[in-house]
């Protein structure tokens, strides 16, 4: 997965989750919940893509 796609996958998320909470009307908290749950969903799918090259290329080179 792409850098933009994580973005992409990160901002759905965000929006999702501030709508989810303007709905109760908690926009303020939504909004700032959101952002930084996207921030956290980013960082999380970046690491994981990371993780998972890593063991690509150990895998490669024979070493465990």
């Amino acid at each position: 997965m792409s850098r933009r796609n994580m973005a992409i996958v990160a901002v759905c998320f965000g929006i999702a989750y501030a709508v989810a909470s303007a709905i109760r009307s908690q926009l303020l908290a939504g909004a700032v919940s959101g952002a930084i749950g996207a921030v956290l969903v980013f960082v999380v799918l970046v690491r994981v893509g990371e993780h998972n090259a890593e063991v690509r290329r150990r895998r490669r080179s024979g070493g465990h």
